[in-house]
């Protein structure tokens, strides 16, 4: 397993990549652009090539691209459906020129028109775009807390959008907090163990390229997305030892998104979730 965080723009990748390798990060998640905005900013090839070079040098890898939050590609409305598109696909297309093999989206909000109506429509927005993306990066759908008429809480929604695809085409982040939200007792080794049984039910346990490690202040099940720090919330670690140590290859990336990102409590989440490995 590799161990990392989601390393922050501000201060400039040189810098943090620095800093986060100092504590002992030997994978990290970025963002490529704006997470709140439609446009990805001036594209620096230079400036790039630049990451690359420093992340082989760190021997960081591998680095996780997470999308914009804005994508949603299970909406009704054609001109946000149009922008989420173009987005996706500048976001695929750098993530390629960063050497990363993998980029994490949200599955998106249906908006009203039901859970069918919305998979379907990820389905066919992704069938349309999947042709198009480089060969080198894969589009890792991410669990989520549940809120609204947000998708992919349910594992078997994951799983439904995964098999209209041939194998290995898409892949899954899970997110522990988020599983919590929904309902997935992240914080007992039984309630891992039966939520890894329901993963690889619906989608399979080889299709998992990701895991984001968080606690979360809130109730189990109440579709609620809010993180905290490992050991400050209420997931018990316990269950998050269980989840690290379940077997997994040893270059499966454990990311931390964690609050105050960028400050002194990487290190001692990071130290943490060290901690929690069978020695």
């Amino acid at each position: 397993m590799r161990f990392g965080v989601h390393m922050p723009q501000s201060g400039g990748f040189t810098k943090n990549l620095k800093r986060v390798t100092g504590i002992g990060c030997n994978t990290i998640q970025i963002f490529p652009g704006n997470p709140t905005g439609w446009k990805m900013g001036k594209l620096d090839q230079e400036e790039i090539e630049k990451r690359v070079a420093l992340l082989e040098e760190s021997e960081v890898h591998p680095l996780v691209v997470h999308s914009a939050y804005l994508i949603n590609l299970a909406t009704n409305k054609e001109e946000f459906l149009v922008k989420s598109k173009n987005l996706l696909n500048e976001t695929m297309k750098r993530a390629a020129l960063h050497r990363a093999p993998y980029v994490i989206l949200h599955t998106g909000n249906h908006g009203g028109t039901g859970v069918e109506q919305g998979l379907a429509q990820i389905i066919q927005s992704l069938e349309e775009m999947l042709p198009g993306w480089p060969e080198s990066v894969q589009l890792l759908l991410e669990n989520t807390a549940g809120s609204g008429t947000a998708l992919g809480a349910d594992y078997r929604e994951l799983g439904q959008i995964l098999k209209a695809f041939p194998p290995g085409k898409l892949g899954v982040c899970i997110d522990t907090a988020h599983s919590w939200a929904a309902g997935y007792d992240f914080g007992c080794s039984s309630g891992v163990k039966k939520a890894l049984d329901e993963l690889d039910q619906y989608v399979g346990l080889e299709q998992l390229k990701v895991v984001h490690i968080n606690d979360t202040k809130v109730k189990l099940g109440s579709r609620v997305d809010r993180h905290a720090h490992l050991g400050e919330g209420n997931i018990a670690l316990e269950g998050l030892a269980t989840l690290v140590n379940f077997g997994w290859s040893d270059d499966l990336p454990f990311i931390l998104e964690t609050p105050e990102n960028g400050s002194e409590w990487d290190k001692i989440n990071l130290e943490k979730l060290k901690g929690l490995v069978d020695k």
